[in-house]
């Protein structure tokens, strides 16, 4: 890809450095979660969690990451849908599969 996707923050200067045959775009911000496009051979939306300047947790704040957390699922789902990454299993799904294979600790 020439051009950046509209939603692309990722500076002309960032895009300059990146290795020969693939794009690293950075989307919009979730809360404390940052969105990113890998753009080439095996393209691929990821997720980051940026650095908390909350320390320790309230179950306020972990409601809130949860929600920040499907917003982003449900927008890299909806990117992937349009046509992006031409994959078949939605972000959302993945999401829902890790969450009935998950294990709950006390």
């Amino acid at each position: 890809m020439t051009t950046c996707p509209p939603w692309c923050v990722t500076s002309a200067e960032e895009h300059a450095n990146e290795d020969p045959g693939s794009r690293l775009h950075e989307g919009p911000t979730f809360g404390l979660i940052r969105t990113w496009w890998l753009e080439g051979p095996t393209s691929t939306f990821t997720a980051t969690v940026t650095e908390s300047t909350y320390g320790e947790l309230s179950t306020d704040d972990l409601r809130q990451l949860a929600t920040d957390t499907l917003d982003a699922a449900m927008w890299m789902d909806r990117q992937a849908s349009s046509g992006t990454l031409g994959q078949d299993v939605s972000v959302v799904e993945l999401v829902r599969r890790a969450h009935r294979q998950a294990t709950r600790s006390a």
